[in-house]
């Protein structure tokens, strides 16, 4: 039996899509890059790419605004996606973000200037942005 068998069909699936939007997955706290990598990336990657709505390959830190120390706090973690469908996309991030034990204040970022927040049980949705990536 040869595992390329069960690979039919997964080629396409793990090439970069093309035409995307820009979204960003914010998650409150202070995540090492290789926790948000396995507890978040990956699954969101695998996610999104089974159900052709997009991938997610990367991601970054938020920082806080520097004190007199020069010291910064890191406030988030973010990782990136790059969506095929925006709304798709967000509908399969808010079922499995709490399921992959994502924080109350976790944020979907998408269009302009719009998010969804998680808020511990529910999702509010199409909200103003609370926070800037900038």
């Amino acid at each position: 039996m040869k595992i390329e068998r069960f690979l039919e069909g997964l080629h396409e699936k793990m090439q970069d899509p093309d035409d995307v939007e820009y979204m960003t997955v914010i998650v409150p706290g202070d995540l090492d890059p290789f926790d948000r990598h396995y507890r978040f990336s990956i699954h969101i990657d695998a996610e999104l790419r089974l159900t052709g709505l997009g991938c997610s390959v990367g991601g970054g830190t938020m920082f806080s605004e520097e004190d007199e120390d020069g010291e910064s706090e890191i406030l988030y973690c973010v990782c990136d996606v790059d969506a095929t469908d925006v709304d798709g996309a967000r509908a399969l991030l808010r079922l499995h973000l709490p399921e992959l034990g994502c924080p109350e204040g976790t944020l979907i970022h998408y269009g302009e200037d719009l998010e969804d927040r998680y808020e511990g049980e529910t999702w509010v949705l199409a909200q103003p942005r609370t926070i800037s990536e900038d």
